[in-house]
């Protein structure tokens, strides 16, 4: 599908700027400054440098270790999720969720179909921009394509219904399952996919001044989930035009000078009708010195008009509203691709890998040495389970030796063994995977701890049988 909007030849090349705190402008090509995330983005993306050789690919091992691989019996680029992986990926998405109806913002949370019908005309014309990215699929009579994020249904909504200056600004939000056709070679499990599931917050603001202000806010709420985790941005900022970056300066230099860091801009041709004038991307290095895109925000000022999406203003006119597009979080897939990733540089520094506890799928498990103990172990286990904890046991007739050799395999984070010692007493040695050593708890505390790990992050029950004696072997 050739895009509509541009011209056959539009005017000049992509251009690099490296904009500094202080509001210095230098080109990329003799820049040697900022993290090494930022060299390595910029290497990419300005000067057009290869990635450098990497040696083994390690996420992988804990996508495989949690049940996430692709789908051989799929189109290239799609991923299945067993149980471990399934109960991560809700996880992540109902915190998602959780993000965006945090941010002192009405959200409507809505939910639709995965693919549009190209006699439409915005939904043709908004496709065309994407080209030989998208899954067209033919239909009786009608061709379809797959959207490629939650735009189509939501702006699909948004046209139909009766909006007032009052109401604004207000969001809209879905974990939308969208599909882009990325290159089979290319593809990368959790992160390059052909179908990805995006937590697709869609804005819809007054003015500029309104969707600057939130777009700012945005941009330090991306940060803190980063920083949450350990980990830390490069930002990628794209201009629409020379002029959109003149329109949009104070908002960059604000969020520059904020961050305290270069940024790299990026202006696309000039010549080409966009539907939008600025957006970021926020890259990470990853464990093979890679920056990778996670987090993205973007000024869209030309989908409502496509679209029909109105408000009413203050003097009763049909206004067309700024819409700002982000994924807080980027995908559920590459949250999940920060996580592993984060794990590993864990142990490339020679530490114990973890995963935070919300997200582990066995938070504790208990480990009977033999038949006597085991009514005490399943006790203990339902004990800690009642706490809204996901425990598991390890009721086996295997020696102590494996299982708890198994447990650490398994990336649990608290492992008890429950044998004679334990029978009268609430005082357990608790295998504590942070610490990567043994220490001395009640039950209670372990609650207490796990708990408080926990804090007030999504929580959901485990997707498999508590007892490791019920697991069929995946």
């Amino acid at each position: 599908i050739v895009g509509e909007e541009a011209p056959t030849a539009p005017k000049g090349e992509k251009r690099f700027l490296v904009l500094l705190p202080d509001g210095g402008e230098v080109d990329p090509r003799g820049f040697e400054g900022g993290s090494e995330c930022f060299q390595m983005m910029m290497a990419k993306e300005a000067l057009k440098k290869e990635w450098p050789s990497t040696g083994e690919v390690k996420y992988t091992r804990l996508c495989k270790k949690f049940g996430i691989n692709w789908e051989s019996m799929s189109d290239a680029g799609h991923m299945c999720f067993s149980p471990k992986g399934a109960l991560m990926f809700d996880l992540v998405a109902d915190y998602s969720a959780r993000i965006v109806n945090s941010l002192s913002l009405p959200v409507y949370t809505v939910r639709g179909t995965n693919m549009f019908s190209l006699d439409e005309g915005p939904v043709a014309e908004h496709a065309k921009l994407f080209g030989d990215r998208l899954y067209v699929i033919k239909g009786e009579k009608r061709d379809f394509v797959m959207r490629y994020a939650a735009c189509h249904q939501q702006f699909a909504m948004m046209r139909l219904w009766n909006i007032s200056y009052k109401n604004l600004p207000f969001g809209a939000f879905e974990v939308a399952d969208s599909y882009r056709m990325e290159q089979s070679g290319e593809t990368m499990l959790c992160f390059r996919t052909r179908r990805m599931n995006m937590p697709d917050l869609h804005v819809v603001c007054r003015d500029i001044p309104e969707a600057e202000e939130w777009f700012s806010r945005l941009d330090g709420r991306i940060f803190d989930e980063a920083n949450a985790l350990g980990r830390d941005y490069e930002m990628l900022i794209n201009f629409s035009s020379w002029d959109a970056y003149q329109k949009h300066k104070g908002l960059i230099m604000e969020i520059v000078r904020k961050h305290a860091r270069p940024a790299l801009l990026h202006f696309y041709p000039e010549g080409i009708n966009y539907y939008w004038t600025v957006n970021i991307e926020y890259h990470i290095l990853d464990d093979m010195k890679r920056a990778r895109e996670i987090g993205t925000v973007q000024i869209d000022i030309g989908n409502a008009q496509r679209f029909g999406i109105a408000y009413t203003d203050e003097s009763g006119k049909k206004t067309f509203p700024v819409i700002l597009h982000t994924a807080v979080i980027g995908t559920v897939e590459r949250y999940l691709y920060t996580l592993f990733d984060t794990a590993v540089q864990m142990e490339t520094r020679g530490k114990v890998g973890t995963l935070p506890t919300w997200v582990n799928p066995e938070q504790v498990r208990f480990m009977n040495v033999s038949e006597a103990h085991l009514e005490r172990a399943r006790e203990l286990a339902d004990r800690v389970r009642r706490a809204n904890v996901r425990v598991g046991l390890d009721d086996r007739s295997e020696t102590v030796g494996k299982k708890v050799r198994e447990a650490k395999q398994d990336w649990v984070g608290y492992a008890i063994v429950i044998g004679d010692k334990e029978m009268g007493s609430d005082v357990l040695t608790v295998y504590d995977r942070s610490q990567n050593r043994n220490v001395e708890m009640t039950v209670d505390q372990l609650i207490e701890r796990v708990r408080g790990e926990i804090g007030d992050m999504p929580f959901r029950p485990m997707y498999l049988p508590s007892e490791l004696s019920r697991r069929v072997d995946m």
